[in-house]
């Protein structure tokens, strides 16, 4: 049986959720040890406890120690997922935009199904759900992987209380994108959003400095203004470019005490950043391609795919180890230094 160390790298969420989904896939049995064990708040929260139960629904499988604060899970998937409506409630701010990560490839790999996920929909340290629609999506369709979500309410910190619905289909066919040498937008887009119980004037001046930044640089940034139903207020500025078959995007959340103006300026200035990096793909994206790179390589005539990222981050160094622990016929060899722009390339053995 596979055991895997959950303290390894990143030593997060992360490495369970990877490890849930590819167990799914290949219906592969595994057992993680010392989940989370370098975190202040070790094993399974309670967003975490979630994706846990919410895998288990999916597959019918085997579990032991699933409950909180765990930091040793076996996990053995009996069935493939059904396509059918599955509600899953995180019941804090934990993050839905994950969970829906998590369950997507298994589902997408199966018979499709629809998901309603409620919990934080734009929360810290995960993609907001507008990331997940207009970047994260389209790009990992040129794998062959399709999906749609709405947002049904936004969920801030720290209530939660948001919910999306995705609606998942059946992959028919994976393939190998090519992908242009470096990203180029061909249009830049400003998407400013608040909670409806704010002040609108916190959309445009969100909104207008990041396009102030953009334009000092020669780029025009298209602006959207959005308000939202949420139980907590919030705000968020996420600045997006599309390339071709790439997308990039960089989202800053507003904070109590953080003018507006500064929100739209650190999205504007991550974003060039980026962009003076020639990469192909941004940071984030980095280490969310390598799950459907892996699994499109596996069906494909191609036998290599690689990429360039503006940083490699420490999240994308640990899934380059974790993805082979269960794709043996994958290799992932990361070139370049953790923080620095580097290079990706995956191989089929």
């Amino acid at each position: 049986m596979l055991v895997l160390d959950g303290s390894y790298g990143e030593g997060g969420g992360q490495l369970l959720r990877s490890a849930l989904s590819l167990s799914l896939i290949l219906k592969l049995p595994f057992k993680m040890i010392k989940i989370r064990a370098g975190r202040p708040k070790p094993g399974l929260q309670p967003q975490h406890y979630c994706c846990v139960e919410a895998c288990k629904k999916l597959s019918q499988a085997r579990v032991e120690g699933d409950y909180l604060y765990s930091q040793e899970l076996f996990f053995s998937p009996e069935h493939s997922p059904e396509n059918k409506v599955y509600t899953f409630d995180i019941g804090t701010a934990g993050s839905t935009t994950l969970l829906f990560q998590t369950l997507f490839y298994p589902l997408a790999l199966s018979q499709g199904g629809t998901l309603v996920l409620k919990g934080g929909t734009h929360v810290p340290y995960s993609p907001p759900y507008h990331y997940i629609e207009r970047v994260y999506l389209p790009v990992v369709e040129n794998f062959g992987f399709q999906g749609t979500i709405t947002l049904e309410r936004a969920g801030f910190y720290p209530k939660g209380g948001g919910e999306i619905i995705a609606h998942i289909k059946a992959t028919r066919k994976l393939k190998i994108p090519q992908f242009p040498e470096k990203f180029f937008p061909q249009r830049i887009h400003i998407l400013s959003l608040i909670s409806e119980d704010l002040p609108s004037h916190i959309l445009e001046r969100q909104a207008k400095a990041a396009q102030a930044i953009l334009k000092a640089e020669g780029y025009e940034g298209e602006i959207f203004l959005e308000k939202v139903k949420a139980s907590s207020p919030g705000t968020m500025l996420l600045v997006y470019g599309e390339g071709g078959p790439l997308r990039a995007g960089f989202s800053i959340l507003g904070r109590k005490g953080v003018p507006a103006e500064e929100v739209g300026k650190r999205a504007a200035q991550e974003f060039l950043h980026f962009l003076k990096t020639q990469a192909q793909v941004e940071e984030h994206l980095g280490d969310q391609l390598l799950l459907p790179a892996s699994l499109s390589l596996l069906s494909s005539e191609e036998k290599t795919f690689s990429y360039t990222v503006s940083k490699l981050t420490r999240h994308l160094l640990t899934q380059a180890w974790l993805i082979p622990q269960f794709l043996k016929e994958i290799s992932i060899k990361v070139e370049g230094k953790e923080g620095e722009k580097g290079g990706v390339i995956l191989e089929r053995r």
